[in-house]
């Protein structure tokens, strides 16, 4: 085998970057707080203006990559996602719209929500570009997943160590927040690891001596373990799966790929994956059997959000309700049936019914026509032996887990893996090259692009990272609805009594409810501020709109009736029907009864905190008399 050749400097600075930044957002909670995700778009952008205005081997790369295939698909991508902002769809905008714009809106029912989307698909195309360019050469390639591979299993050790000293009892997390998040990364480390180990078998011809390892075959050994065990201490039953298919891929893969030498790497990767898939049962059996006592319900559970929400895409099944807006659209379509399995959740846990819903059959149809396309030239490249078609392999097989995962849970919607996914596929995808003239137009449409990108995203990540850090920016016209949204808050703690103060912040709900009308607790601060200006005609529709908008919002059910109740003489009596029914739904939920008596104890209004007294005693009775 070929001796690799030395890293320049440069080259060597540009992938520990690389792989810093992506690990970096895996540690920061995987960037799933909306301002560090704006805030990672931008330094995804500024690694490739960065890159290409430090590196002359970057520029050179880049000035080669003169296909118009994928750019086209990404545009068509763009366009289809950015369509929901215009109200050109069947039946036209979004009825919510009606409340603020009669005559405009859009498909989407949070545009904010939107922007971000297509700021993060940006950043992302940002990094998938400079893992493109990086990857051009197979050293650098091969250093970029070498590196990254060792990276991340430093972190599932510490994950390990971590979760056994503090929390042994419960399903290893890391820094994701999400069990299910956490499998698919250590899966897709079992993944890799497992490849370079059948490398080494391959290049040993199945003659192995422990004693007698080089240092990069023991590494991968251990890695392979390392993420075995923080696999099995997720008690992902879905993540287990998944990586055994993935393992079952990469080990036939690799089989074809050898040639003659298929019995070696056949009986010694099938005992690999075997001692794996052993290993990991007897290490979590404890927690998933525990779990396995528990699948019927969890799927009863999965089976409400996903009729809840495949009821949502078929209402708008071409262009969706918006990239981001899934909150939104959850409290729209909330009852009293189905309240106890969607109050909490955060996604579909089905990574196709959530692209359907916020996007739509349109933009589900350009994205997975992107990932064929890049996915087409690696695995076309996969089918030869040696190491850097195997990484080719172990990426497919990859691909496989994460997309067999997404049928249960939302892994891939997580910023962090998303990051992870653009730098694999970015760093494995080839260059097309075509003529000079085309070689220099590439060179600037993608530096401009990546100023562009880090511009209109740093424009964004600004007032956020400020309202995130108790600063207030809401003026700056780039400023999204959660920042508008925290200044309103901010503004209605103080008890302003000034008229200034209160147009203020009357202006900046109006800004608000423009980018986001379908969402409740934006038309709550509205009323809040509407009471505090004693314009009760609007406060009483606000109100009204909240509800609904989210008539069973349980985040913003304390705060929402707490209002109602402490105005409760100058509610209409249409208003306080939809206070009420809230009321009663709470009510009959676990601890229903505490929370509203602690909530009437609190009212500071008389005439509310008598109706709301009156209400429990009611339903106190009611509950009694079914009993």
């Amino acid at each position: 085998m070929a001796r690799a050749r030395k890293l320049k400097t440069s080259e060597g600075a540009a992938i520990g970057a690389l792989v810093a930044l992506v690990c970096f957002e895996v540690v920061a909670f995987g960037a799933t707080e909306h301002a560090v995700g704006q805030a990672f778009a931008a330094l995804h952008a500024l690694f490739l203006v960065v890159l290409l205005t430090s590196c002359a081997w970057a520029r050179k790369v880049a000035a080669g990559m003169g296909s118009t295939t994928l750019w086209a698909a990404f545009a068509a991508l763009m366009l289809a996602v950015g369509w929901a902002l215009t109200p050109f769809g069947p039946g036209g905008a979004h009825p919510v719209w009606q409340y603020v714009a009669a005559d405009g809106g859009s498909l989407t029912v949070d545009r904010s929500a939107v922007w971000l989307s297509l700021l993060r698909l940006c950043g992302l195309a940002c990094l998938f570009l400079a893992a493109q360019i990086i990857g051009q050469s197979e050293t650098r390639r091969r250093s970029v997943f070498w590196l990254l591979l060792v990276t991340l299993g430093g972190y599932a050790a510490l994950a390990i160590i971590q979760h056994v000293s503090t929390r042994a009892t419960g399903r290893l997390t890391a820094t994701l927040m999400s069990p299910n998040t956490a499998a698919t990364l250590m899966g897709m480390g079992v993944v890799f690891s497992t490849m370079y180990v059948t490398q080494f078998l391959q290049r040993a011809g199945g003659a192995v001596r422990l004693d007698k390892l080089p240092l990069d075959a023991s590494v991968s050994l251990v890695l392979t373990a390392v993420f075995a065990v923080a696999l099995a201490l997720t008690a992902s039953r879905a993540g287990l799966f998944s990586t055994i298919v993935a393992l079952a891929v990469l080990l036939t893969s690799q089989v074809i790929a050898q040639g003659k030498k298929v019995r070696v790497v056949a009986i010694v990767g099938g005992a690999a994956a075997l001692l794996v898939a052993v290993g990991v049962a007897m290490r979590s059996a404890e927690l998933t059997t525990a779990r396995l006592e528990n699948l019927d319900g969890d799927v009863a559970v999965r089976q409400a959000i996903f009729a809840a929400h495949w009821d949502a895409f078929v209402a708008a099944p071409w262009f969706g309700y918006g990239l981001g807006s899934f909150p939104a659209i959850n409290q729209l379509f909330m009852t009293s049936e189905n309240l106890r399995v969607l109050f909490d959740v955060r996604a579909t846990h089905n990574l196709y019914l959530q692209w359907l819903e916020e996007a739509g059959v349109v933009g589900s149809v350009c994205m997975l026509g992107l990932l064929g396309l890049i996915l087409w030239p690696i695995a076309r490249g996969a089918g030869r032996p040696g190491t850097a078609s195997a990484i080719a392999r172990a990426a497919i097989a990859a691909t496989v887990l994460v997309l067999l995962h997404g049928l249960s849970d939302f892994a891939v919607q997580t910023p962090a893996m998303q990051a992870l996914f653009a730098v694999g596929l970015g760093a494995l995808t080839p260059v097309a090259g075509q003529a000079k003239a085309a070689r220099i137009q590439a060179l600037r449409v993608i530096g401009v692009f990546g100023g562009i990108s880090l511009m209109a995203s740093a424009l964004v990540a600004i007032p956020m990272a400020s309202a995130r850090f108790g600063g207030d920016l809401s003026w700056m016209p780039t400023a999204p609805s959660e920042v508008l949204a925290a200044s309103i808050e901010k503004g209605l703690a103080s008890t302003p009594q000034d008229v200034a103060t209160l147009e203020r912040l009357e202006a900046l709900s109006r800004r608000e409810l423009a980018m986001r009308p379908g969402v409740g607790a934006a038309w709550l601060r509205n009323a809040a501020v509407a009471f505090a200006r004693k314009d009760l005609a609007t406060a009483n529709a606000a109100l009204s709109r909240s509800y609904a908008v989210a008539p069973l919002q349980t985040s913003v059910f304390m705060a929402r009736t707490r209002i109602a109740y402490e105005h409760w003489g100058l509610l209409t009596p249409e208003v306080r029907k939809q206070v009420m029914y809230q009321a009663g739904v709470e009510y009959k939920r676990p601890g229903g009864d505490r929370r509203l008596t602690a909530l009437a104890n609190s009212i500071q209004d008389p005439s509310g905190r008598i109706g709301l007294a009156f209400f429990i005693v009611a339903q106190r009775l009611a509950k009694a008399s079914t009993q």
